[in-house]
């Protein structure tokens, strides 16, 4: 009986031995699926956070762009003011609000695109009109509307008029009348040599 005491307390042993492993072992399941549950929580809550943010820049967006064409207006109203009504009360109020718009572009980052002398970029410019001129290929010779750019993205592309180069014709006439001339010299040569 001694035999058989002895190997009934160790399978109880065993058998007290294997649910506490089981419980080890589900504690450790438990504590990783906890990680992870919160590591996936955090991810989302900085996902939320981000979306937040792109939906208030996007309205932002929308917003600056409804404000634009009212800028361009206070900027053609002031470009026809003469010199003698600078001063009048009016006037300063309208220089006033529109110092307030620019200051509005530029808290909300904001920024003009300069367009004219600089080279044509599709990025940040449409090119409304292209004309010959005697400046280089894709200069940009006049600006009809101005271009913004918000946080470094284009939230409005200026619109420009710009230069073709020289026209072909141009150069044709002027190869052709330095032709003449060259053919004027050498007729005058040949007459003064044979006398």
């Amino acid at each position: 009986m001694g035999d058989k005491g002895q190997m009934a307390e160790k399978a109880e042993k065993q058998n007290m031995e294997e649910p506490v492993s089981k419980t080890e072992l589900s504690i450790e399941e438990l504590t990783d699926l906890l990680k992870r549950t919160q590591a996936n929580f955090e991810n989302y809550r900085k996902q939320t956070q981000t979306y937040i943010e792109d939906i208030k820049k996007m309205a932002a967006r929308d917003i600056l762009l409804q404000v634009l064409p009212i800028l361009d207006n206070f900027e053609l109203a002031l470009k026809v003011v003469l010199q003698d009504q600078a001063n009048m009360e009016f006037v300063q109020g309208i220089n006033l609000i529109h110092a307030q718009l620019l200051q509005l572009l530029q808290h909300n980052d904001v920024v003009q695109i300069e367009a004219i002398g600089k080279n044509f970029d599709p990025y940040y410019h449409e090119a409304l009109m292209k004309v010959p001129s005697e400046a280089p290929a894709n200069k940009i010779l006049e600006e009809f509307q101005k271009g913004f750019t918000m946080q470094g993205k284009v939230l409005r592309h200026a619109k420009v008029k710009v230069s073709a180069g020289q026209a072909a014709g141009t150069s044709q006439k002027d190869d052709q009348t330095d032709n003449q001339n060259k053919n004027n010299q050498n007729k005058d040569e040949n007459k003064t040599g044979g006398q």
